[in-house]
């Protein structure tokens, strides 16, 4: 049996990861009892509206940083942690929309309000594209090229979403013109099926491939649970990070890959 050490960093992103579930949870739980109790007592004020929206915000951004984490302790971390900051940057613009009392304010809803709700919809909507597309990234791993291709494509799609609709936003839906839009909103349209389609078909795709590999590995590769003699093996480094690279890739446990590798030496 092969065992591997957890590095310090895998450590945090769990505690990380933790943090995050145990947000949303506490989040949502405390959203339902304001609710209940608004239910109830039949009192529904500005205070209680703006909590309640508060709390939302910050279980659905903590959903976002989910998805974000999901590649750290891979190549495209980068992705994750660009995703989390713009993540933040979106929470942040949300509390200020929520809680700013605006009837007191200095200025007209028409230049700060507008420009915050601007940003805030441009941020949450790069988080989201970057959400999506660091949740697709787990699949770059996969043991099929044309997988790895369609992955491309599916990531290319994801990018022209935002591209497409931040010049709207940011422009008051002027942009496009009056004579371009038919086409504009058109090809919108193909994008989002096509998107929608690789989202859906890719991880299942995966899934059926990796399901299928791993009742293909010989019964020889399999653990014997009967065995008179079992040995623990302790990988570390690049050795481990092969390992694991492998079982992810044929869909088979780092038991098995192990097992696999001293069956073929032994053949030789």
């Amino acid at each position: 049996m092969s065992t591997t050490r957890v590095s310090d960093s895998e450590r945090t992103i769990k505690g990380v990861r933790r943090i995050a579930i145990w947000t949303v949870i506490v989040s949502l739980v405390f959203t339902a009892l304001i609710g209940i109790y608004t239910i109830v007592s039949g009192d529904f004020g500005e205070t209680q509206g703006k909590v309640m929206l508060t709390t939302l915000a910050v279980a659905g951004f903590s959903i976002l940083a989910l998805c974000h984490l999901a590649v750290f302790g891979r190549d495209v971390k980068i992705f994750g942690w660009v995703g989390i900051g713009t993540s933040g940057v979106a929470l942040g613009l949300a509390a200020t929309l929520i809680w700013w009392n605006w009837s007191d304010s200095m200025y007209q809803p028409s230049d700060l309000y507008l420009n915050l709700t601007k940003s805030f919809a441009v941020s949450a909507l790069v988080a989201v594209s970057l959400a999506h597309a660091n949740l697709m990234l787990l699949l770059q791993n996969s043991p099929l090229r044309w997988i790895r291709t369609a992955l491309s494509v599916a990531l290319v799609l994801i990018t022209i979403v935002p591209t497409l609709v931040i010049p709207v936003i940011l422009t008051d839906g002027t942009f496009p013109p009056m004579s371009f839009q038919d086409v504009y909103w058109r090809f919108f349209g193909v994008v989002l099926i096509l998107d929608a389609l690789a989202t859906i078909a890719l991880p299942v795709t995966t899934l059926i491939v990796r399901s299928q590999r791993k009742h293909d590995i010989p019964p020889s590769v399999a653990p014997h649970a009967a065995s008179s003699a079992t040995i623990s093996v302790a990988l570390s480094g690049v050795n481990a990070a092969w390992v694991k690279k492998r079982a992810t890739e044929t869909g088979a446990t780092a038991d098995q890959v192990v097992t696999a590798l001293v069956a073929s030496a032994r053949k030789k």
